[in-house]
């Protein structure tokens, strides 16, 4: 027997969609009063309409079953039970069952990973649709894979969910990012790869820290760590993270710890093909060690470690450098104004080829620590340099 919907998940999944009440009555064939009356708990969802709605559920996109999610647990539901039951329809919605072979999994490799960089290059404005479009349709065949598949599958269901996930963030919508990394997670952990494991959760780990939740952002990383590794990029990258996580979270001597485990030996960027942490490279170890340098009070030593990621930032990633800029902008404002102010500029530029919200985002913080000094002439050329005529 499926739990019952109320009218608090109904609105929960309407606005999932996006949808006005008129749009989504239509959707499931009932009227608008009717929506209406279940949302405002006038009346209860018969039936007809519970199966209705079951069916709309299973098939929803990652996104929008996230951002349901999201909604939902902020509601006195029982979200699990409901969860569980519901997902348990997946397996028998629709008819078409597409044969899923070892070269269809190759071909959706090729596209979920052209989708990750572009995302990198060009922001989540330009790929968010191709990255959710991928998940979606992971996930659609998950159910139609063969079992000796079912493995490769999932484990390229938990990168796309995830890349969903970054696109998520980069728009600023940070509990649907975290709820599809979550969402990841069980992918990676059906797929029995313990590389993306570990790096799903060193992204929440970069995220907590992001949102300033340092208690969590520890306990991510404590758990990525307990997961044995193979891939030596992502063990480099996970210790990199798990140093940022503890040093903001005032465990300073497992910071030093973690810092000390990264090998150096990967200088360069590689690819996704070859690495789930193919953007692991000397530059990053540079920017990641100015931010924990920072979190322990070395201003000073982490604006040069910063200054020195950026010269082997390649040029295809421009986010990196942009947000890489701002991080030095802020962290040399009281020591060399002009310094920051050109770091900004630079952002600036970036940001009209990569037109990241999160860009903005960290640029409008940037600008509003610059404040003290808006009265001189660098910080009014900034201005000025921001609102071209």
């Amino acid at each position: 027997m499926t739990t019952q919907w109320t009218g608090e998940t109904v609105r929960a999944l309407r606005t999932a969609l996006r949808m006005s009440q008129r749009d989504f009555a239509r959707l499931i064939d009932a009227g608008q009063r009717t929506i209406s009356g279940w949302e405002r708990g006038e009346s209860s969802v018969n039936a007809a309409a519970q199966l209705a709605l079951d069916t709309l559920w299973v098939t929803l996109d990652p996104v929008a079953r996230a951002r349901f999610e999201v909604l939902a647990e902020e509601t006195d539901v029982d979200r699990r039970q409901f969860l569980m039951t519901t997902a348990a329809l997946a397996a028998t919605a629709g008819t078409a069952r597409p044969t899923v072979s070892p070269a269809a999994i190759d071909h959706l490799r090729t596209t979920v990973h052209a989708g990750m960089l572009l995302d990198d290059s060009l922001g989540s404005d330009a790929a968010k649709p191709l990255v959710d479009a991928m998940a979606r349709t992971c996930l659609t065949l998950l159910p139609a894979c063969p079992e000796l598949l079912k493995p490769q599958l999932s484990q390229l269901t938990a990168e796309a969910v995830a890349s969903s996930a970054w696109a998520a963030w980069d728009q600023r919508d940070v509990k649907l990012a975290d709820a599809l990394f979550a969402q990841a997670f069980q992918h990676a952990e059906n797929a029995g790869d313990t590389d993306v494991q570990a790096g799903i959760l060193v992204h929440r780990t970069d995220l907590a820290v992001w949102t300033r939740r340092y208690a969590d952002a520890a306990d991510y990383a404590d758990a990525a760590l307990d997961i044995k590794v193979r891939d030596r990029r992502m063990a480099d990258y996970r210790a990199l993270r798990s140093a940022q996580a503890f040093a903001h979270a005032n465990r300073r001597q497992d910071a030093r710890r973690q810092l000390k485990a990264v090998s150096g030996d990967h200088i360069t960027e590689t690819t996704p093909d070859d690495s789930y942490a193919y953007w692991m490279a000397g530059w990053v170890t540079s920017d990641v060690t100015g931010s924990v340098l920072e979190a322990t009070g070395d201003r000073r030593g982490a604006a040069e470690s910063v200054e020195e990621s950026l010269q082997f930032i390649p040029e295809h990633a421009t986010r990196h450098r942009a947000l890489t800029l701002l991080r030095l902008s802020r962290i040399a404002a009281p020591l060399d104004l002009d310094r920051s102010v050109a770091a900004a500029k630079q952002a600036l530029a970036l940001s009209r080829t990569n037109t990241s919200p999160r860009v903005r985002e960290k640029y409008a913080e940037t600008r509003r620590l610059l404040a003290p000094w808006s009265d001189t002439r660098a910080v009014r050329e900034l201005d000025a340099f921001a609102t071209p005529a």
